[in-house]
């Protein structure tokens, strides 16, 4: 079963002739608008802003200073001695940070370790320029060309756009988990399979992808269950060997609990050992999550501009994972990997919207990068 997009007033106006040429300037000068931008955040948080001084970086030097820091630390610190059994630091264990990223560091970095610093942020970034295009490519598909275009400026400009181009995993899952569904989308199963567990072994809520991702094959195939929608299983058999080798490492079976307990994460593999999710949120936390999923749900689905079953499951998915696993100072990083609800935002009808969206979304852009890279605000 396929969708038929309704086309709304997106946020950038493309005009028939020339179509692609004109997205395509629209969203370079959106990735250099908002790069601009969080390199004049970090000069300022560097130069003019007081510094926390708790605040941990991967590399000295400036501007890369702000962008290895926070887990950026972390994630070069794995990529230069690998993982420890010991707590490195305050009783806090290096692996809570999944592999991947950490290992494509490491072998680009081979030939120039001093420069592991450098080479994780030019990765992020051209990780992120790709996953933006390729967002593109997926939501011309399902929600038409012009709200792709838009979709992929709004996540340029986004508040908390800066972590793509920190040393973080977040670039490298955007690309892993478009790719999984324009894998679907194209009926490639194998591909989309291999492209969600590669999304565990980076962040293991990336197992959960497998979910949203079947529905599209679900669908495809007029709702019934075919042997080859079994690829995506891949996915938490994924999570499933990254939690066995935490336990290779640690020695404990609840090791990766414990390590995730430790910054206060007790959703999806954070759980310490012996609860169960349910057990760690009252009933004042149920109904909180519930009337936030349905909210969600209203939102992402019922609206007149709506989007596909499976992309409205993957925001609601993201939204709900990060409210129970009490990661909420993080949410406007977690919730960019719920990517469709850029093209909510860009099918907005109102011109005063898109104009003053994109005005207070830079704006707050410069905000809270500036207090990221100060060790003022966690992203």
């Amino acid at each position: 079963m396929t969708s038929t997009p309704t086309e709304v007033a997106p946020i950038v106006s493309i005009r028939p002739s020339g179509r692609l040429a004109c997205g395509t300037r629209a969203i370079v000068a959106a990735i250099v608008l908002s790069r601009v931008v969080v390199l004049m955040a970090a000069y300022v948080a560097e130069q003019i802003v007081k510094v926390n001084p708790l605040l941990t970086s991967g590399d000295g030097g400036p501007i890369i200073r702000s962008l290895t820091a926070w887990d950026g630390w972390w994630y070069l610190g794995i990529a230069r001695d690998g993982y420890h059994a010991a707590p490195i630091v305050d009783g806090y264990h290096d692996y809570a940070f999944l592999p991947l990223w950490p290992m494509l560091i490491r072998v680009l970095s081979v030939p120039w370790p001093s420069l592991a610093g450098p080479i994780a942020v030019i990765l992020a970034n051209a990780l992120f320029v790709t996953g933006l295009f390729m967002l593109v490519r997926l939501g011309e598909r399902v929600v038409g060309p012009e709200r792709a275009v838009a979709g992929a400026i709004v996540l340029a400009i986004f508040p908390f756009s800066a972590v793509f181009s920190m040393a973080y995993a977040e670039s490298l899952f955007l690309c892993l988990s478009t790719g999984a569904f324009l894998a679907a989308e194209h009926d490639r199963r194998a591909l989309a399979g291999i492209l969600v567990a590669l999304a565990a072994l980076t962040r293991l809520q990336g197992a959960v992808l497998a979910l949203p991702v079947w529905l599209v094959l679900f669908l495809r195939d007029r709702r019934r269950l075919r042997a080859s929608q079994a690829w995506l299983l891949l996915g938490p058999l994924a999570a499933v060997g990254i939690l066995g080798g935490v336990v290779l490492i640690a020695g404990g079976a609840g090791a990766y609990g414990s390590a995730q307990a430790a910054w206060g994460r007790v959703g999806v593999g954070g759980a310490a050992p012996g609860e169960a999710l349910g057990s760690l949120l009252s009933l004042v936390n149920v109904v909180q999550l519930v009337t936030l999923i349905g909210a969600v749900f209203l939102l992402v689905f019922m609206r007149p501009d709506r989007i596909p079953l499976p992309y409205a499951a993957l925001s609601i998915i993201s939204i709900g994972l990060v409210f129970a696993s009490g990661s909420l100072e993080s949410i406007g990083r977690h919730v960019m990997s719920a990517f469709p609800n850029a093209w909510l935002v860009a099918g907005r009808r109102a011109g005063w919207f898109r104009v003053a969206w994109s005005i207070v979304s830079v704006a707050l852009l410069f905000v809270m990068s500036t207090a990221m890279f100060a060790g003022r605000f966690v992203p």
